[in-house]
């Protein structure tokens, strides 16, 4: 488990739990940090495959998203042009003649407004977070879940949705390798993490939350598992 990112908006503990592969480097990855206005960003994502090659991409495609996010785009379209950068850093690849490095990954990126109480989430062919609701409940919104990055197909048709998030309120991102396995379908594991955040209860702390996430996978996943949880102050 991380150390966890505290701000006066936000707490926000992760983990990583690598994939029982051959290959112990992998092509997971989270990232927290601050925009504008006091907002914060909230990333997860995953490259497809184990190794050298898998996380030289996820490096990239990560320093591409701090670039991107400098300029203050909306989640839709910071994530449509992450999705043309990763098809411009493979024609570059090939055109110099150099080693490439196929992108092919999903991402889900958030945007927390603690002045609105929202946040604002799109989708890149990766699963949805968990998002406490004004009423209390946590539930997993049923987004437009997007295009994987390095098709060089827009990710997001839409705009992001922007969910309510109250005071208290919990939004979980994680990587597909927590909520979907070849034994069981991604709505079997989205139930699983629901209920064990639910089990936890309110009154746990984040740290207790992650750690009740990871504790819902077998000794040995199949893939990477990245959970990021963030509660509002």
């Amino acid at each position: 488990m991380s150390r966890p990112w505290r701000t006066s908006a936000q707490e926000t503990p992760s983990g990583y739990v690598p994939a029982d592969a051959e290959y112990s480097a992998g092509g997971d990855w989270f990232d927290v940090f601050g925009l504008s206005g006091g907002r914060l960003a909230l990333v997860v994502g995953d490259v497809v495959g184990h190794g050298i090659a898998a996380a030289a991409a996820m490096g990239r495609l990560r320093t591409a998203i701090r670039t991107l996010a400098d300029l203050d785009l909306p989640p839709a379209e910071l994530l449509t042009r992450l999705d043309r950068t990763s098809v411009h850093l493979v024609e570059a690849d090939e055109a110099s003649d150099a080693e490439c490095c196929s992108i092919d990954a999903t991402c889900v990126y958030a945007v927390y407004d603690p002045a609105a109480r929202t946040c604002a989430v799109a989708l890149a062919g990766h699963p949805p977070p968990a998002v406490t609701g004004p009423d209390g409940a946590l539930t997993f919104p049923d987004l437009p879940p997007g295009t994987p990055l390095g098709y060089g197909l827009p990710p997001c048709d839409a705009e992001a949705a922007v969910l309510d998030l109250p005071p208290g309120g919990l939004i979980a991102l994680c990587s597909d390798g927590l909520v979907e396995d070849r034994h069981h379908d991604v709505g079997a594991g989205m139930e699983r993490v629901r209920g064990a955040l639910a089990r936890a209860g309110g009154d746990a702390s984040l740290a207790e939350l992650c750690a009740a996430v990871v504790g819902t996978l077998p000794k040995a996943p199949e893939d990477d598992v990245t959970p990021l949880l963030a509660r509002a102050r």
